[in-house]
């Protein structure tokens, strides 16, 4: 998706993580992400904040702490990383409720290569208490439909958000299911910023229906559970 004109501008700056790139990144965006590669439900994610002077507030899960000093720092975050490559980010002013972040999941099917893709369901995760990342189950978060959490949160949102959003998932299935002609479903995760721009977080081959199944309305529910069937 990188490679992709139409994408780039949804898709966050990203470099594989070093030490140097790190303090970069710092030093340009103040917020970095630090995500492990193929990693996915916010799993070993982490958040470097520049404070000034040296220090660096990283925050993993629900904990935070303050740490003096670039060596000490990088000592610490390398200990919280899991067995894998980690990329770095600069972090997405993702919009807010009640001081929560929030991101969204579309749900993109088809029910063979030779059938076009389709947009079966989409919903806001909002964040637990103290958490940085949205996934609902390790934050304790909770599952919106899509139009309340926009019309509750500190977005300004413009009138073509709901449309961005779709051409966004519509595009990345498209390119998805050329690259892998297998490829049947498409858990797409997108942040939006606090100026109503969508974001690519990841996409998910394997997507569980549990956000779904959380929603009141299980219309969206019966429909990708339908489109699962053969």
């Amino acid at each position: 998706m990188v490679k992709d004109v139409l994408l780039q501008e949804y898709l966050p700056k990203t470099r594989v993580y070093s030490p140097e790139g790190l303090w970069q990144y710092a030093e340009a965006f103040t917020h970095v992400m630090l995500k492990p590669s193929g990693g996915g439900g916010g799993a070993g994610i982490i958040q470097v904040t520049a404070r000034g002077e040296e220090k660096y507030l990283v925050h993993s899960g629900s904990r935070q702490r303050l740490v003096e000093g670039k060596e000490a720092t990088i000592r610490y975050v390398e200990s919280l990383f899991r067995p894998k490559t980690y990329l770095l980010q600069p972090r997405i002013p993702l919009g807010r409720i009640k001081g929560k972040p929030f991101d969204v999941r579309v749900m993109i099917q088809r029910r063979s290569n030779k059938e076009p893709w389709v947009i079966t369901g989409w919903c806001a995760k909002l964040a637990g208490p103290g958490y940085v990342v949205t996934n609902v189950a390790r934050s304790r978060g909770k599952v919106l439909p899509i139009q309340t959490a926009i019309k509750l949160s500190n977005i300004e949102a413009g009138p073509h958000l709901l449309s961005d959003i779709r051409m966004i998932a519509a595009v990345v299935a498209k390119r998805l299911g050329r690259a892998y002609p297998t490829l049947r479903e498409i858990g797409l995760d997108l942040g939006i910023d606090v100026d109503g721009k969508p974001w690519i977080i990841e996409a998910n081959f394997r997507p569980s229906l549990s956000l779904f199944q959380k929603l009141e309305d299980k219309t969206f529910y019966k429909r990708i559970v339908s489109m699962r069937k053969r």
